[in-house]
């Protein structure tokens, strides 16, 4: 027990340090841009210390908290008192610092390939600055980067701006917020930060607790986040609308389920009217202009699951995940949902005297066959009507791999005393492993490519804020061309006050 005090004392040490170097936060939630903290985070969800579901992001604090302050610090074990001590601090942040002002800068030799959660940067050169607040019932914050030759033609951007306020336990948001929902850290299939945050209202379950009632409680802790977005201007269809739903429960510690389904409706040129929100929302089917192939949903759908479960082996914790996204339904059942893309993975959690890790392998599959030919790809985040598909500013809001790509990850990361921290992921990618791509114009046109890349990424408070230096190396083949070896450097540095 001394030993365990002991620990517990450094890791408060540890904690004290992050109030020098790191991030203050006081937004209502946690964010996708700390993959350090979302490891902490499912290290003490994995055992049992936190039992909100916890794989569906922003992440409200205010289930965490309640789960924090349950939990005496000196029963556990030296690593999770470390990971309890830093997530205890960024909670305890989150709900007394009523507000702080921030300055980022990254510049890099290319731009990002690849997000992921906790991406250090997006395009070659960042300059960010924002301003949060929060309140007792009130939250908002201010963002505003300047980008330089970004891969969308928008070199300013108002990205990560919103107002929330509290009305009762659901939180109210509108703005732009990244997302994530599913257990993965190197992609996720139906929503991820893969393209840039989606100007939304969303209603989100500010206190996951479960239901009182002897009914339901058997579902334990649950979460729900709804709401709509407004896609851009610039797509096949200008201006849809995408409705969003997400619930996420843990009816025991071990397991956790999600559930995620989206549509596209509305638009220029497109049929929009109460009527046909309810439609789009309720999955009925259109069969007005039947051919004969059959009918065809309302809108742009997108529906799956996810689980993940957890335990120990042989005193050996250890997670288990599957995500399955589906692009279209075969009858009017929730579960008859039909050309999906896979997601798998596996990850573990061990430690030195002064390290915590995580390590992880993911596989992704988004080589979907919707078509009478099972060999006839082009499938995944794509729609006949709706042509650029599931996309915002031209990239997927769900897998960072687009369609018709297979990938194998294997991903670690490490913390270190004094807020230091490494993430690295080898991927093994085969992209758009048919060759071929939609010809209308308004999907991306990638080369048949097998590339092998290392992504390193290593952070350090220095100069009162908190420094980030990695880089890629990475090897192509391609049918046509020559095999292609490239490597690219990036740094960024932010300060808050």
């Amino acid at each position: 027990m001394h030993r365990k005090i002991q620990t517990f004392a450094a890791g408060v040490l540890s904690a004290a340090c992050l109030l020098l170097s790191v991030s203050v936060q006081s937004a209502p939630w946690v964010d996708v841009s700390d993959v350090y903290l979302r490891a902490d985070i499912q290290a003490l969800a994995d055992a049992g210390v936190i039992t909100v579901p916890v794989n569906t992001y922003p992440l409200m604090w205010s289930g965490i908290g309640v789960d924090l302050g349950k939990t005496e610090a000196s029963t556990l074990s030296p690593a999770l008192a470390d990971a309890y001590a830093r997530v205890n601090f960024y909670y305890r942040n989150a709900v007394n610092n009523r507000g702080n002002t921030r300055i980022k800068a990254a510049a890099a030799t290319d731009a990002a390939r690849f997000q992921h959660f906790g991406s250090d940067y997006r395009e070659q050169g960042e300059i960010t600055a924002s301003h949060e607040y929060m309140g007792d019932r009130f939250a908002f914050k201010v963002t505003a980067s300047a980008n330089y030759d970004p891969f969308d033609e928008k070199e300013f951007r108002l990205d990560d701006s919103y107002f929330a306020v509290a009305l009762g336990n659901w939180m109210v948001t509108a703005g732009a917020v990244e997302q994530w929902w599913g257990p993965g850290f190197d992609s996720a299939m139906h929503r991820s930060n893969n393209a840039r945050p989606l100007p939304s209202v969303m209603v989100t379950r500010n206190n996951a607790a479960a239901f009182e009632t002897p009914w339901l409680s058997w579902l334990g802790p649950w979460t729900l986040t709804a709401g709509v977005s407004r896609l851009e201007e610039q797509r096949a269809i200008a201006n849809p609308l995408l409705w969003n739903f997400r619930s996420s429960l843990r009816p025991f510690r071990q397991l956790e389920i999600g559930f995620s389904w989206a549509t596209q409706f509305c638009g220029e040129g497109e049929e929009c009217s109460l009527e046909s929100a309810l439609k789009s929302i309720s999955g009925q089917k259109d069969c007005r202009n039947d051919t004969g192939a059959g009918c065809t949903n309302y809108g742009n759908q997108m529906a799956g699951y996810d689980v993940r479960f957890s335990n120990t082996w042989f005193n050996v914790p250890f997670g288990i995940y599957y995500e399955k996204t589906c692009e279209d339904a075969n009858g009017s059942a929730p579960w008859d949902i039909v050309d999906c893309g896979h997601a798998a993975g596996i990850d573990t959690r061990f430690s030195s005297d002064s390290a915590q890790y995580r390590l992880f392998f993911e596989y992704t599959d988004t080589m979907v066959a919707c078509g009478a030919d099972d060999n006839v790809f082009n499938c995944m985040y794509e729609h006949s009507d709706y042509r650029s598909g599931s996309r915002y500013y031209g990239k997927t809001y769900g897998s960072t791999y687009e369609s018709d790509a297979i990938v194998y990850a294997l991903g670690l990361i490490g913390q270190f005393e004094n807020s230091k921290g490494l993430t690295s992921i080898v991927r093994y990618a085969q992209l758009n492993k048919d060759g071929s791509s939609p010809s209308h114009g308004w999907a991306p046109q990638p080369l048949k490519e097998d590339l092998l890349m290392l992504e390193l990424s290593y952070r350090m408070p220095i100069w009162m804020g908190m420094m980030s230096v990695g880089g890629t190396v990475s090897q192509s083949e391609f049918e046509t061309l020559d095999k292609d070896t490239n490597a690219t450097l990036f740094g960024t540095y932010e300060y808050r006050f």
